[in-house]
């Protein structure tokens, strides 16, 4: 059972600025994913390296975010929420300036290596909401903290394309450290400390077994998202590596007095059943994204293309980055009325037909733009109702830790989507000529399907429980 502290809970006047705090650090952490995408093919040329060694730049924020979300997440549950969000914000913050002042690949990297300790706010956030707010305000402030992930991650293309037409490219770091540095002046000021909610010692060989774990699988994504031929052999090393390390991480867990993830705890059906459906959702929204720009850029003539530039990738995709900030609330006032089970299976049957859409006209940028919007609002929605279900299973000591893993669990689906739909585009595109849209009907085809797997995982999950109890908490 859970059991929740009496705590002096924020007046009426000041939850929407702890929200507003935390939704603007939630944005940040956000934006340092997508922000960067526009600069990729020009870093190179920019920092006089290889096509291969650049790809690091985005690599290396994706392995440290994924590392980051648990290990925060078990750092705020030891420490304190409000430390652990600050210490992240202050870590993006220098990872920002490291990367606007670098003039070369090993200090970029560092750079990006310090951003991508951001990925765990938003898990650390709504931890925090669900210890400040009476639970009948929790679903609501969970949608609006939600939405604010896909206001990072929309308008980051769109916005990077506008700043790099216009400004040096560094002015996209500039711009994140300056909004990192107001993000952690207003959570120090707005956001109460609460004090922390376990006392359970580190377990240092659990976290360093977890984080090899992540580097040895996502290492192999990121050399088949690269094509090589000659990286086959390294690749089924690491993920042989891997599954080693893996048996040998969970055989000291199940052993631990004191795991660093508590297996048994994600054991239980309505922990594993939201981690999957995270996944599942994360693999099926960066096809989308993945389609989107890949549609826009390739050339016209065929039965899909645009021939567009990066602005026109960022214009089409506007609506699908303001329907994914428009959807988490309107899941909320679902959640509130029937349950985070009932919004889940709306949200991702909504996503399955939209998938279908998808195909309909793959020649009008107006056409391409609604569909996606269509595809990312009802993942959007779905993504606001998981941590509702997800807050009633965990336990106090362990709730920033579970939505760590969450967020890792989304981060690993998205990451395995990137080879995917690489190696797609890569085998059926010709970039050089007009297309059909064979390419983009597996692309869709795959996002419905996983969307499909998270339905049949929701549905068959009679405990995804729909509001999270309050016991032992004041109203």
């Amino acid at each position: 059972m859970n059991t929740f502290p009496s705590i002096e809970r924020p007046g009426h006047a000041t939850r929407p600025l702890v929200l507003s705090a935390l939704g603007l650090a939630g944005i940040i952490a956000a934006l340092v994913q997508t922000l960067v995408l526009p600069l990729l093919p020009q870093f190179p040329q920019l920092l006089g390296v290889s096509v291969a060694d650049a790809s690091w730049i985005a690599t290396s924020t994706m392995i440290v975010g994924a590392i980051s979300a648990p290990l925060f997440g078990w750092l705020g549950d030891r420490f304190g929420l409000k430390p652990m969000i600050v210490l992240s914000l202050l870590l993006l913050l220098a990872g920002s300036v490291l990367s606007a002042l670098s003039s070369d690949l090993p200090l970029m990297l560092a750079g990006r290596v310090l951003q991508g300790c951001g990925m765990g706010i938003v898990g650390l956030s709504l931890a925090l909401l669900r210890r400040l707010l009476h639970v009948q305000l929790l679903p609501m402030a969970v949608g609006l903290l939600t939405g604010t992930v896909g206001i990072g991650t929309g308008l980051g293309v769109p916005l990077a394309g506008i700043i790099v037409q216009y400004l040096p490219w560094q002015a996209i770091f500039w711009i994140i450290a300056g909004c990192a540095a107001a993000a952690t002046i207003a959570v120090a000021v707005l956001v109460p400390s609460l004090p922390p909610t376990s006392s359970r010692p580190f377990d240092i060989v659990g976290a360093l077994g977890l984080s090899a774990v992540i580097t040895l699988v996502l290492l192999p994504i990121t050399f088949l998202a690269q094509r090589d031929p000659q990286a086959t052999l390294h690749t089924l090393m690491l993920l042989g590596a891997a599954v080693v390390v893996a048996v040998l991480w969970v055989r000291h867990q199940l052993l631990s007095r004191a795991p660093f993830i508590d297996l048994r705890l994600v054991a239980t059906p309505p922990i594993w059943a939201s981690h999957l459906i995270a996944m599942l959702l994360g693999f099926a929204f960066f096809l989308s994204f993945t389609a989107t720009i890949t549609v826009t850029q390739m050339p016209a003539g065929g039965t899909a293309g645009l021939g567009g530039s990066v602005l026109l990738t960022g214009l089409v995709q506007l609506p699908p980055s303001l329907l994914s900030i428009i959807a988490p609330p309107l899941a909320a006032l679902l959640v509130a009325r029937a349950g985070a089970r009932t919004a889940l299976i709306l949200g991702i049957t909504s996503t399955i037909a939209a998938f279908g859409l998808r195909l309909l006209d793959l020649t009008d940028p107006i056409a391409i733009s609604l569909s996606a919007m269509l595809v990312s609002g009802a993942i959007s929605f779905s993504f606001a109702a998981l941590p509702i279900a997800l807050m009633h299973a965990s336990p106090l000591d362990q709730l920033a830790a579970t939505g760590g893993v969450n967020m890792l669990s989304r981060q690993l689906g998205a990451a395995s989507a990137s080879v995917v739909g690489a190696t797609i585009v890569a085998a059926i595109i010709d970039f050089s000529q007009a297309n059909d849209a064979a390419a983009f009907a597996w692309l869709f085809g795959l996002g419905a399907g996983a969307s499909l797997l998270a339905l049949l995982v929701t549905a068959l999950s009679p405990t995804l429980r729909s509001h999270p109890t309050d016991q032992g908490s004041r109203p």
